[in-house]
C-alpha cells in the first residue's frame, strides 16, 4: 500500500514528459505590448455587423417591395390583354357571320340583281348522234 506522500507526489515519469513552461502570447499579456486594464480583453465591435444586417434586411425589403409592385403591374396588364382578347373573339365571330351571310345564294341573288343581271335562262342540251339540241327555247326580251 501507498503512504499519503506517495499518492500525491509526482512521478518521476511524468515531470520528464512536462515541457518547460513558456510564455503565453495573447490579449493582455506583456509579451503583447499591453496590460490588462479595467476590461479583461475587448470584444469585437457589433455595430458594423448590426448594420451589415440591418442593410441586408433593409435591402431585401425594398427588393420584396419591388417586386411586388411588378407583379401587381403586370396582373393589371394581363387583365388588359385578356379583356382585349376577349373583345376581339367577339369581333372575329361577327365577321364570320356576316361573311357566312354573304356567301348565301341568297345573297349573292340579290346582289346580282341589284347589278342587273339576271338569272339563267333553262340548259340546252346537244345529242352528238342526232346533232339535235333539247331543251326550251331561249325567250327575246324584245319579241
Amino acid at each position: 500500500m501507498k503512504t499519503h506522500t506517495e499518492e500525491h507526489a509526482p512521478s518521476t515519469r511524468s515531470r520528464s514528459r512536462t515541457t518547460p513552461s513558456r510564455p503565453r502570447v495573447g490579449r493582455g499579456t506583456a509579451a503583447a505590448g499591453g496590460t490588462r486594464g479595467a476590461r479583461p480583453h475587448s470584444p469585437a465591435p457589433r455595430m458594423p455587423f448590426v448594420l451589415l444586417v440591418l442593410g441586408l434586411l433593409g435591402g431585401a425589403l425594398v427588393t420584396l417591395l419591388m417586386l411586388h409592385a411588378v407583379l401587381a403591374e403586370d396582373t393589371f396588364e394581363i387583365a388588359t390583354l385578356q379583356r382585349e382578347n376577349r373583345e376581339l373573339g367577339q369581333q372575329e365571330q361577327a365577321l364570320r357571320e356576316k361573311v357566312m351571310e354573304a356567301e348565301s345564294p341568297e345573297a349573292i341573288a340579290e346582289a346580282a340583281e341589284e347589278l342587273g343581271m339576271r338569272p339563267g335562262e333553262e340548259p340546252r342540251f346537244l345529242d352528238l348522234e342526232t346533232g339535235e339540241v333539247t331543251g326550251a327555247e331561249p325567250t327575246r326580251k324584245g319579241e
